[in-house]
């Protein structure tokens, strides 16, 4: 352990993040999930959760349901930086909510898990709903 990482463990009287994640098979609390137990994998869930849970990720994916496109062509479609949309194509791709392939110099993107999409309609209308409620 480094001089600074156990600094910080003296600071905050906890263990360093990689000791834990050793420790807890890299789960910060027993008991949550897991293989084997018939239960969901809450962590899994929460993290593909949060992959689309922001408002640009939600919008790619609005462009992306009517099938695969190029990133310059999702760059266009919602006018975000080209930098920007890439950095969040790719953490939707490692979170298995987009696919990727390359053709040439394009890289192309499409939705690789439809459950996803289902969900965010779900709470768009659940959202519809509750506005006409208040």
């Amino acid at each position: 352990m480094s001089a600074a990482a156990k600094n910080r463990t003296r600071r905050h009287g906890t263990r360093s993040i990689a000791r834990r994640r050793k420790v807890t098979g890299g789960r910060k609390a027993a008991g949550v999930g897991g293989s084997g137990t018939g239960r969901p994998d809450w962590i899994r869930v929460a993290r593909t959760l949060k992959a689309v849970a922001h408002p640009l990720r939600l919008r790619i994916i609005d462009c992306l349901e009517s099938g695969e496109r190029s990133v310059g062509e999702i760059v266009e479609a919602i006018g975000a930086k080209p930098a920007v949309t890439s950095q969040q194509l790719g953490l939707m791709r490692d979170r298995g909510v987009l696919e990727a392939r390359r053709e040439g110099t394009h890289v192309y993107y499409r939705i690789a898990n439809r459950h996803v999409v289902n969900v965010i309609h779900c709470v768009r209308r659940s959202c519809r709903t509750n506005e006409s409620e208040a």
